[in-house]
């Protein structure tokens, strides 16, 4: 038998591109007890590029036996495919799509990913008429729009308004995942707007109130102005405000809308509820994304809910989502969970660090493993991490 012949075929069955001929061809080698030993080198090599390790997990044997047999696995069957697992997955190689080795979560590794640029100042403004302006920390720029005047200066937008009587349009500066921005109002609040946010907002602020909406995070310094209050919209919380800081993370993939209160006071209320909470400094407002609208509130200690804006990540007995969330969130990435450990971070990390010495931090504390990889193909391809035990 050519060996050239068994390589061929085994890289065409794998990979899903095998035709009826080849894979009666192939069926018939497998079942040849000479190829064995190439199988069993073959097989390895396949599992240890896509797993890191050459050692079949027993969840992974359960979910082929179960799959194939309709039934759970029994325990001694279990321990005999875990002695000898490859022998195992070249009897079931020519099950198709029954395999765990083709059918385990693949993410068609182009290459390791070597490392990743933490974000920058980056965010797109969408103006009133739906044109948009790419923004990034090096624009130098001004924008005219009605009788308002935005002028851009690196990651920094800053609204003027030519006349009282101007008439108000709606913006909209967006984020990405990997970007953050800052924007000067009309009326000089100052909001520093976090990676994977959006905020809506009037050109010049000419009603009863100051009203805007956020998607996302973002901490507010507002300007004092005791005959028009500020408002801040979210899907879970309507923020109350005349002259002070605060902020609110709104992110949808989180548990809660949480607003934090760092001077000043504010009430926070949910949608449609007139009534609410006083804060005070140092106090958080918290509403859950499911469930009851009550609003609850905690102490804090403030400076640390705002460390994104000042540089930093920190946790604080955070959960491995959470924290991976914020590194998707920063660092444009994708989360993969080959394992999902009980484990907690405490700690600060500069967010201007690549990804690599985060995730060399985080694995210096012994609970997880991380691998960085770019999965998919051409246009489809998406950095990630994957995270083993």
């Amino acid at each position: 038998m050519d060996q050239n012949r068994l390589d061929y075929l085994f890289s065409r069955y794998t990979a899903g591109e095998a035709t009826p001929e080849e894979l009666r061809e192939f069926d018939m080698l497998v079942q040849q007890p000479e190829h064995e030993t190439v199988l069993h080198t073959k097989i390895d090599q396949l599992f240890l590029a896509t797993s890191g390790t050459a050692t079949m997990p027993e969840k992974a044997i359960q979910a082929t036996l179960q799959h194939i047999t309709g039934k759970p696995a029994s325990s001694s069957v279990v321990r005999y495919l875990r002695r000898s697992w490859w022998a195992a997955a070249a009897g079931l190689l020519l099950t198709g799509s029954s395999t765990w080795l083709l059918t385990r979560p693949r993410y068609e590794v182009v290459a390791p990913l070597a490392d990743k640029a933490p974000g920058s100042h980056k965010a797109v403004l969408t103006l009133a008429d739906g044109s948009t302006v790419a923004l990034d920390s090096s624009g130098q720029q001004v924008i005219g729009q009605q009788q308002t005047t935005i002028r851009q200066s690196g990651g920094q937008l800053q609204y003027s308004v030519q006349s009282p009587g101007a008439v108000a349009s709606y913006n909209t500066l967006t984020t990405p995942r990997g970007g953050q921005f800052r924007v000067i109002l009309p009326d000089g609040t100052v909001v520093w707007l976090n990676t994977a946010s959006a905020l809506r907002y009037p050109t010049a602020f000419s009603g009863a109130d100051r009203t805007v909406e956020l998607q996302g995070e973002a901490y507010f310094e507002v300007a004092a102005n005791a005959t028009q209050p500020f408002r801040v919209k979210t899907a879970a919380q309507e923020v109350h405000v005349l002259g002070t800081s605060f902020n609110i993370n709104a992110y949808t993939d989180e548990a809660n809308t949480v607003t934090t209160l760092i001077s000043g006071r504010v009430k926070v209320n949910t949608p449609g509820k007139d009534a609410g909470v006083m804060l005070e400094p140092g106090q958080q407002a918290i509403a859950a994304h499911s469930g009851s609208q009550q609003l609850s509130v905690t102490r804090t200690f403030a400076p640390d809910v705002i460390a994104w804006k000042n540089g930093l990540f920190l946790f604080d007995n955070a959960d491995l989502a959470t924290v991976m969330r914020c590194l998707e969130r920063w660092y444009d990435i994708d989360v993969k969970y080959e394992a999902k450990p009980d484990i907690h971070y405490t700690g600060q990390i500069a967010r201007n660090q690549p990804l690599s010495k985060v995730i060399h931090m985080l694995e210096q504390t012994g609970q997880a493993r991380f691998r960085l990889v770019t999965a998919g193909q051409g246009h489809q391809a998406k950095d990630m991490i994957i995270i083993l035990e």
